[in-house]
């Protein structure tokens, strides 16, 4: 209960401190408005402008920064272990690659980096989004890969053989390195077949890794996102959720207007997330 009020005191601070950083935010475009009035005169109606700009862009970094420390970071510490929570950092295009889950296209943007460990499983997470954009000579388009979170778990004194699962809404996904004796798995559950896709070079692994209990779990997972791809290999596990339009940890409404209690409650339910993530690895039986 202590905890909870003192976080709740550093919440409102920070939303006092927040407030501010807004204030100063609509002057800025105030100052860009000014500009526009100054165009006639260049250059000094377009240093106004890009001075107003400017100010206001580092007033929004301020803001984002001000957030994650007020609502996520003493969160997740107080709900995990070994924390290091990096808001501007996240996995790189080739850790992207190299999960196996989906296309990652030309243009590439991950934040929200979390490296922690719960229940002595540690892992990794951040927001990734993945898209292509195609340009010709009078316009422009945009697809989506994927927009979401992706985690890693390693069992590095466990042998866990490669299986792939994709939601069957998961449409983007990664096949380039398939290995040619991979096929398609069926297994006990008709209703998991039907809402998901496996594949192993190996049958069996397929049908030992993935037990009844896990089926069930991801299908209730599976539930709460527009889509859902796992691939395991060697040691390690990936999770990739699709969220699109929704950013964990971030603020869903202007940064000046939250409300403390239910930003509280919103991040974590976003940390919650992260725990059923790893419930359902925990039931991922494994060699060893």
């Amino acid at each position: 209960m202590n905890e909870m009020n003192t976080q709740v005191r550093a919440s409102n601070e920070a939303l006092t401190e927040l407030v501010k950083k807004r204030s100063q935010a609509s002057k800025s475009i105030f100052i860009v408005l000014i500009g526009a009035f100054f165009l006639f005169l260049p250059p000094i109606g377009i240093i106004i402008i890009f001075y107003g700009i400017s100010r206001s862009q580092k007033i929004q970094r301020e803001m984002k920064a001000l957030y994650k420390d007020a609502f996520v970071r003493e969160p997740l510490a107080n709900n995990f272990d070994n924390v290091v929570y990096e808001p501007n950092q996240g996995f790189s295009v080739e850790n992207v690659k190299d999960f196996r889950l989906c296309l990652t296209g030309n243009s590439f943007y991950s934040e929200d980096y979390i490296r922690a460990s719960y229940q002595g499983v540690p892992f990794e997470m951040a927001e990734v989004r993945a898209y292509d954009v195609d340009k010709s000579d009078d316009s422009s388009r945009s697809t989506t890969y994927f927009e979401g979170r992706m985690i890693v778990f390693n069992f590095p004194n466990k042998l866990v053989n490669s299986v792939s699962v994709f939601g069957r809404k998961f449409k983007h996904r990664d096949l380039s390195r398939r290995e040619e004796k991979e096929t398609k798995v069926e297994l006990e559950s008709m209703q998991f077949n039907n809402d998901f896709d496996v594949y192993s070079p190996i049958q069996q692994d397929a049908f030992y890794l993935i037990t009844p209990q896990f089926m069930e779990r991801l299908g209730v997972l599976a539930g709460k996102y527009e889509s859902i791809a796992m691939n395991v290999v060697g040691s390690r596990v990936a999770l990739a959720f699709n969220e699109p339009g929704k950013n964990a940890f971030d603020a869903d409404v202007p940064i000046g207007q939250v409300d403390v209690d239910k930003e509280m409650a919103k991040v974590q339910a976003e940390i919650d997330d992260i725990k059923l993530f790893i419930s359902l690895i925990l039931n991922l039986r494994t060699y060893g």
